[in-house]
Parts: structure tokens; sequence; C-alpha cells
């Protein structure tokens, strides 16, 4: 571990990078969300480093053997006025419900790349306007399946603050700088994807088209790290009006993990089905594997969507065309009928009294 008395220009720099990473690993307990707590007078800031300083890397990105080992350095640097004490870790990543990236929560124990990361010194302290480089090892087991091991390397500063009930608790900040780990071996890149709660939505008006709401999954069954867009394709019978729609551009989604939503399409005419695929067309998280062909993987459904408005305007109009016919079939026939004859006047006198 080398202190530097001086933050250089890189440092400074770092600090857009740290801050981004607070807001992705940011996390607390839940008595910690449920605080009003004051803005903190520390600021700190977390990058791949090296013996020397930082070395221009933005994360820890690895390819490694099962079974190897490296060391490496972690940057903490100090921006404040005032020398804080940090605590050092690593732990396992997942994708949000809203598809961003985090780490898990310090109560939580890393059962991945998370727990293959070990410090000799969990606690520093760093004086002010300086630069702590600290070691740490990583060491992939023997048994480490092949593919993407995503986690991160935090530095958390734990503070007493004062909840709304004016209570003091304690809260966990956190900063730090993601760890893309690959393990060697036969790589799997799957994104499959599934929709449920078909409906077809109809309008009052039998002029305009419905629309067609469901909701979506997209699940990394396979070993590496992917984004990509999620793209559905609506047709009624025979493929009639068929049109495609992007749904949703999708984030990184790590093996593992799914990123769900919901989707709505407009302008679709109500043709007895509609025929719905959504299909997913993945691209690399990792610009090393951009070259390589992805399969694009595809979920079909069918759902019924009669064209019941548009049948009782046909119907009406049916039976107002009917009842105009017979109508003026009537009005024909009086206007035709001959006139009646005059009854045969009686020529006999009446009888005398």
């Amino acid at each position: 571990m080398k202190p530097n008395p001086a933050l250089t220009a890189a440092s400074a720099a770092a600090l857009a990078v740290a801050l981004t990473a607070a807001a992705l690993l940011a996390g607390a307990s839940a008595a910690a969300q449920e605080a009003e707590v004051e803005p903190a007078a520390v600021t700190w800031g977390v990058n791949p480093s090296s013996q020397d300083g930082p070395d221009g890397r933005a994360a820890f990105d690895y390819e490694l053997d099962p079974g190897e080992t490296l060391i490496d350095f972690v940057g903490v640097s100090n921006f404040g006025t005032a020398p804080i004490t940090v605590d050092l870790y690593a732990s396992d990543a997942y994708t949000t419900e809203t598809g961003a990236f985090d780490l898990l929560p310090s109560t939580e124990d890393p059962v991945d790349a998370g727990s293959w990361v070990g410090f000799n010194e969990s606690r520093v302290t760093i004086a002010p306007q300086t630069r702590l480089d600290v070691p740490f090892a990583l060491t992939v087991p023997a048994d480490a399946t092949p593919g993407d091991h995503v986690g991160g390397i935090v530095a958390a500063v734990t503070e007493t603050a004062t909840d709304a009930s004016g209570n003091e608790i304690q809260v966990e900040r956190r900063v730090g700088a993601r760890i893309h780990l690959r393990v060697t071996g036969e790589l799997d890149p799957a994104l499959v994807p599934e929709s449920d709660e078909e409906a077809f939505h109809y309008t009052w008006n039998p002029a305009a088209p419905g629309d067609v709401s469901f909701e979506y999954a997209v699940a990394n069954t396979g070993n590496v790290r992917l984004q990509g867009t999620l793209v559905a394709r609506v047709s009624g019978p025979w493929g009639l009006l068929e049109r495609e729609v992007t749904v949703a551009e999708l984030p990184q989604i790590l093996p593992g993990d799914r990123y769900e939503g919901e989707a709505r399409l407009d302008g679709v005419w109500p043709l007895l089905y509609e025929h719905l695929e959504l299909t997913v067309r993945p691209e690399a998280a990792n610009e090393a594997d951009a070259a390589a062909p992805l399969p694009s993987r595809s979920d079909e459904t069918t759902l019924w969507a009669p064209p019941w408005t548009q049948a009782a305007v046909l119907a009406l109009l049916t039976l107002a065309a009917w009842i105009w016919a017979k109508s003026r079939k009537r009005k024909r026939r009086k206007a035709i009928q001959p006139a009646p004859e005059p009854e045969p006047a009686d020529d006999k006198e009446p009888a005398a009294a």
C-alpha cells in the first residue's frame, strides 16, 4: 500500500467515475433508507489502480483460468478535508428490477466473484487529499464454471445519522468499482424472451384500431453478460397486417438474471386472432465478444381478437337496411294496389205496405 501526499490530476478525474459508481453501487439498510440523512461532508472515490497509482482502467477486467490467482490494487482517494476510515470488501453483482447494475448489500454474503476477493487490510484510514493504493488477491476456484462472473470492490463509510423520529442510526455509504471476470472455457450466450398476460383492447370507435398489451421477461440463461433489443411482431391470420415494433432496448443482463417489463402496441386491428412473436436480438456487453455472431431467440403466442365492435356495427347496419327495405316494399305495394270496385245498385222497388 503506497500513500500519495497529493491527489494527481488523474485521481481528481477519477472522482467523476467514482461518483457514477456510487450511484450504481449505492446500498444501505432498510433503516437507512427511511432516514432523513443530512448531506455528508466527506467525499471519496474508488478506481482500479496499480502499485504506482491509477492506470486508466474503468473497471477490473480479467480473464483467468480455474484455480488461477492474481494480485491487483484498488485506489481509494479522500477528496475531503478530514481523515476518513473506510471498510473495503467485495460483493456479487446483480441486475435490478429496473435493469440497473447493483451489488448485494453488506449484510448479505457473496457466493460468486465477490467471495473470491480478499484483502490483508479490510479497514483503512486515509488522510485528507490523499490516495491509498490497496492490494488485494483474487483466486478463482478450481471448480469455477466458465463464463462471466461479475462483482465489485466497495469502499464504505459508516456514519451516524438521525432519522425522522430523532433516533440515531448507522448509515453505510458505498462507492465502488466493477469486477468483470471471465473464467476460461466454453461460452454459451443466451437471452430468452417470454410473454404473459396478453390481451386485446377494443376502442369505442369501430373505424379505429385497438391495441395489444402484454408483460414480458428476458432471462439470461447462458454464462455471458449480454444486452440487446427486444422486438415484437404482431399480425392477423396468414400474416395479415403484419408489423414490427421495438419493445425495449435491453440493459446489460448478467448470467442468471432477468429483466421484466410491460408493453402496449397501438394500431392493431381485430382480425379474429392476433399472432404475437417476441424476439431478442442480443448484443455483446464485452467488447471482446463483439465480432462473434449471437443467436436470436423468440417466443410466440396467439390471442383472440374477434372484431366485436365492427361486427356490432355491421349487424346494426344490416338490420337498418332490412327495416328500410321492408318499409319501401310495403309502401310500393300500397302504391300499386288497385282501387276497390263499387258495389252493384239494388234495382228492385221496395214492397208496398
